[in-house]
C-alpha cells in the first residue's frame, strides 16, 4: 500500500518561503514513508476559477443539490477526491492581508459541500471526510505570534474552523514569519526552526505505514 501525499501551494512565487517549507515538509513524510506517492496541486501557478452561476445554484438548496445542475460538480467532485484519497496533506500558504489568499479560498469553496463533506446539523456542521494529518506551511511578512506580534491573525483560526468541519482536525500549523526582514543564512534558520515544531507520529501510525511494516 502507498503513502499518499497531497501537496498544495498557493504562493504566485516560484521562490517563496512557503514554498520552501511545503517542499521541505514533504520531503520529511517521505522519509518517514519510503516510497510514498505525491499528488501536486499548485494552485498559484494554475488557480482554480472562483465558484460559477451553475455550482452556485446547486449549492443553494436541498432541492437543487439533489437535482444539480449538469457538470456544476465536476470540479468539487475532482477536489475532493484528492484530499480522500491522500494519506496527508501539505498545504503551503502565504499570510495575505491577515488571512489565506483568494486561491485558497476557492479551494475550500470548491471541497467545502453540504452533504458531500460535511452535514449541517441543529449544531452546526459535523464533517464527513475521515480525518488525516494536514500540514500548514505559513510565510507571513509580518510577525502574527508571541511576545513581537505586530498584526492580527486570521488564517490559522480559520483554517481550523472549516477544515475541522469536514472531518479534517489533526491539523499542524509550521510557520516562517517576519519574511519581509530574512535574507540569507537568516531564512535557512527560520525554515529549520519551523520544521522543528513538526510532529510526525501521526504519520507513523497511518495504516498504510503499518501495512508497509508488516510485509
Amino acid at each position: 500500500m502507498t503513502f499518499n501525499i497531497l501537496h498544495i501551494d498557493c504562493s504566485p512565487r516560484e521562490e517563496s518561503h512557503s514554498r520552501g517549507l511545503s517542499a521541505a515538509i514533504v520531503e520529511m513524510l517521505l522519509d518517514a514513508a519510503p516510497g510514498g506517492h505525491v499528488s501536486r496541486r499548485d494552485l498559484g501557478a494554475s488557480p482554480l476559477p472562483h465558484a460559477t452561476a451553475d455550482y452556485a445554484t446547486t449549492l443553494s438548496s436541498p432541492a437543487t443539490l439533489a437535482a444539480p445542475v449538469p457538470g456544476s460538480l465536476d470540479l468539487s467532485e475532482e477536489l475532493i477526491q484528492e484530499v480522500e484519497a491522500a494519506d496527508a496533506i501539505v498545504i503551503g500558504t502565504p499570510m495575505h492581508n491577515l488571512t489565506v489568499p483568494s486561491v485558497l479560498k476557492a479551494w475550500i469553496d470548491q471541497i467545502m459541500r453540504a452533504g458531500r463533506t460535511f452535514r449541517t446539523t441543529p449544531t452546526g456542521k459535523t464533517g464527513m471526510v475521515t480525518d488525516r494529518p494536514v500540514y500548514i506551511a505559513i510565510a507571513s511578512g509580518g510577525t502574527f505570534t508571541g511576545e513581537l506580534a505586530n498584526q492580527p491573525d486570521f488564517l490559522t483560526p480559520y483554517l481550523s474552523t472549516v477544515l475541522g468541519s469536514m472531518g479534517l482536525k489533526c491539523i499542524q500549523f509550521l510557520s516562517i514569519q517576519a519574511t519581509a526582514f530574512l535574507v540569507g543564512e537568516a531564512a535557512a534558520a527560520a525554515r529549520e526552526k519551523a520544521l522543528a515544531a513538526i510532529d510526525l507520529s501521526v504519520v507513523a501510525e497511518s495504516p498504510r505505514i503499518a501495512a508497509q511494516g508488516g510485509d
